[in-house]
């Protein structure tokens, strides 16, 4: 990005049992937030346990599910992962990567927590997780750009959807 300095700082996250990764800072990009807005949003980030993780496996295992549905997993990804036994096994195929913070135009009331992360199952478009306010997870995918399923497809009704599947038996919510 032409005219804009990136700089990383450590980030520990206890989110994922104190991992360490980089916290991306977009130096003269609009969609910084403002040094009070980062803070509130990290310190609500860095509040977030292993607990929560595991209760939000839900949208991560079903992200994995709609992929292994959409390529015929069970003829080359069953052998290369295994099969998760139950949601909370989804994160042994998870590596935490980048965080950067967003405010996206549309939600000019919100400070997103995006974390782009490696994923065994998807490895070309990996796993973006967006915590809205660094509190709450909102958004589960392959990484795509946008903060929230409801811009991503510009679809009102998409509104509260935290993984917006292909099968909709699989799409999770709030």
């Amino acid at each position: 990005m032409p005219g804009i300095e990136i700089v990383s700082e450590p980030l520990a996250v206890p989110y994922f049992d104190g991992t360490v990764v980089d916290r991306d800072i977009y130096i003269d990009h609009h969609q910084e937030p403002s040094p009070e807005q980062a803070a509130r949003a990290l310190a609500a980030f860095a509040r977030l346990t292993p607990a929560d993780r595991l209760a939000d496996s839900l949208h991560v295992y079903n992200y994995y599910r709609d992929f292994h549905q959409d390529v015929g997993g069970e003829e080359w990804l069953d052998e290369e992962m295994g099969v998760p036994a139950a949601p909370e096994e989804i994160w042994q195929h998870v590596t935490p990567g980048t965080v950067h913070l967003v405010i996206d135009p549309r939600h000019p009331d919100h400070v997103y927590v995006v974390m782009s992360a490696k994923c065994v199952w998807e490895e070309e478009h990996g796993l973006m997780m967006i915590w809205e306010d660094g509190a709450r997870l909102t958004k589960v995918g392959g990484y795509d750009g946008h903060v929230t399923n409801e811009t991503a497809y510009d679809r009102p009704e998409y509104k509260g959807i935290v993984y917006k599947a292909n099968d909709p038996a699989l799409t999770t919510r709030l």
